[in-house]
């Protein structure tokens, strides 16, 4: 069975001649308007009126920004000034290295404290949900080698090789 699939349906239909209703209506109401400004000013006034009145129906019925009408561009541009904004902020990685103060960094570019850093915080998150007590620790660098250890352990294959590899508990 065959059906016939409607072609140009992006196109408005054509009601008035060349015109569709939108871009006839657009016209007729800007000719009524320069029509009224004909018979209740002068000359000069007139011909001023006329030539923005016509223009703008003008832009509005014949004028399209990717694809939009300008009817359409217009509504949105003022919806976007007139509508609150949010503006969020997002601030960038602090520096936590000092230059007095050069910590061994990790061949990605982190350095050991923002690793302690976040071992730290995400140890006091896990107690926190927990609802146990923190661990008390002796020194930084114990802390961080200790975790270290936990997350990597060295291995030797059955042919004599050393590697690292990542260990996952799966608690």
């Amino acid at each position: 069975m065959q059906f016939q699939v409607p072609q140009f349906i992006e196109t408005e239909d054509k009601v008035v001649g060349p015109f569709s209703l939108r871009q006839f209506l657009y016209i007729g109401i800007a000719g009524f308007v320069a029509a009224l400004f004909y018979f209740f000013v002068q000359t000069w006034l007139f011909v001023i009126v006329f030539v923005i009145v016509m223009g703008t129906a003008g832009s509005l019925a014949f004028i399209k920004i990717n694809g939009q009408p300008l009817i359409k561009i217009l509504r949105a541009a003022t919806n976007y000034y007139w509508k609150p904004q949010a503006y969020v902020w997002k601030a960038e990685m602090p520096h936590t290295a000092s230059p007095v103060h050069k910590t061994a960094t990790a061949p990605s570019g982190i350095n050991l404290e923002a690793i302690a850093a976040g071992m730290a915080l995400h140890k006091s998150w896990e107690n926190l949900q927990t609802g146990t007590k923190p661990a008390s620790k002796t020194s930084d660098r114990e802390f961080i080698e200790k975790r270290m250890n936990e997350h990597y352990q060295i291995f030797q294959r059955v042919s004599g090789d050393r590697q690292a590899a990542r260990r996952v508990d799966y608690r």
